[in-house]
C-alpha cells in the first residue's frame, strides 16, 4: 500500500482504526433501517455516490493516508495477501495512467476522465497465484479492500469513482505494477465539486440513479417479502 508506487515489503505499524467502525458494523447489523441510521456505517454506505466530476482543490495528505491506512487494516485483519494498492497523486505518472486508461475504444465509455480534476489515482491491483479457483480468490481480495477504499474515502468527504470501462492493459504498461500484479479496479479521488450545472454526474443521475428502486424495496427487516 503505498503514495509513491512502491509497496513496501514490511509495512509500518499504523494507529488502529476508531472503535466506532466495528461497533457500526454490529449496528447496522442488529438494528432496522430507521435506528441504523445513526451509525456512521449506514451513513457512508448511503453517502457515497460514483463522482465524475472533481474540485481543483486536492484531497489532504492526511485524507489520503487514512484511506490507505483503512484499505491496509482491512487486508491484514483478513490475512489477504493478494491486494496491492497504489495512490498516484498529480503529476506526470498520473498524466500517463490517465491517458493510459482512456484510451482505444474503451476509452470512449469515460470521456470525462481526460478532464479530470482529481487530486490522485487509486490503482488496485492483485498478485495472481497459478492456480485457478486462488487466483479468484485473489481478484475477489483486491475488490473487496478497494471497497473498503472507496468507503473510506466517502468517510472523510472525498469523491471517487470506481470505474470499469478502463484500459486495463494499457495502464499496467505504462505503470508497472510490484510482484506481476494485474490492475483489478482504478478511482479517480479527490474533492466534490458542488457547483451546479451540465456534468457527467447529472446525467449519470437523471439515467440511472433516479430509475432506480427505492432502497425500502430492496431492504426489509425481520421478514422476508
Amino acid at each position: 500500500f503505498s503514495l509513491s508506487g512502491r509497496i513496501p515489503p514490511s509495512p509500518p505499524k499504523t494507529p488502529e482504526p476508531p472503535a466506532r467502525h466495528a461497533s457500526s458494523v454490529r449496528r447496522v447489523s442488529e438494528q432496522n433501517p430507521t435506528d441504523a441510521a445513526a451509525s456512521g456505517l449506514w451513513d457512508v454506505l448511503t453517502r457515497r455516490r460514483s463522482h465524475r466530476r472533481y474540485s481543483p482543490e486536492p484531497a489532504s495528505d492526511d485524507d489520503v493516508a487514512y484511506v490507505l491506512d483503512c484499505a491496509h487494516q482491512f487486508a491484514v485483519r483478513c490475512g489477504f495477501g493478494a491486494p496491492r494498492l497504489d495512490v498516484i497523486p498529480r503529476g506526470e505518472t498520473f498524466d500517463e495512467v490517465v491517458r493510459a486508461a482512456a484510451s482505444g475504444v474503451l476509452g470512449l465509455i469515460n470521456p470525462w476522465l481526460r478532464r479530470t480534476d482529481a487530486s490522485h489515482l487509486m490503482l488496485c491491483a492483485a498478485s495472481y497465484p497459478a492456480d485457478r479457483r486462488a487466483r479468484e480468490r485473489a481478484i475477489e481480495q483486491a475488490a473487496m479492500t478497494m471497497q473498503v477504499a472507496v468507503l473510506a474515502a466517502a468517510e472523510r468527504g472525498l469523491a471517487a469513482c470506481w470505474m470499469a470501462g478502463i484500459n486495463h492493459g494499457r495502464v499496467e504498461t505504462v505503470h508497472r505494477l510490484p510482484d506481476g500484479a494485474a490492475l483489478i479496479a482504478m478511482s479517480p479521488l479527490g474533492r466534490p465539486n458542488t457547483r451546479g450545472g451540465p456534468s457527467w454526474d447529472a446525467a449519470s443521475r437523471q439515467l440511472v440513479s433516479r430509475r432506480r428502486r427505492p432502497l425500502s424495496d430492496l431492504w426489509y427487516a425481520e421478514e422476508w417479502r
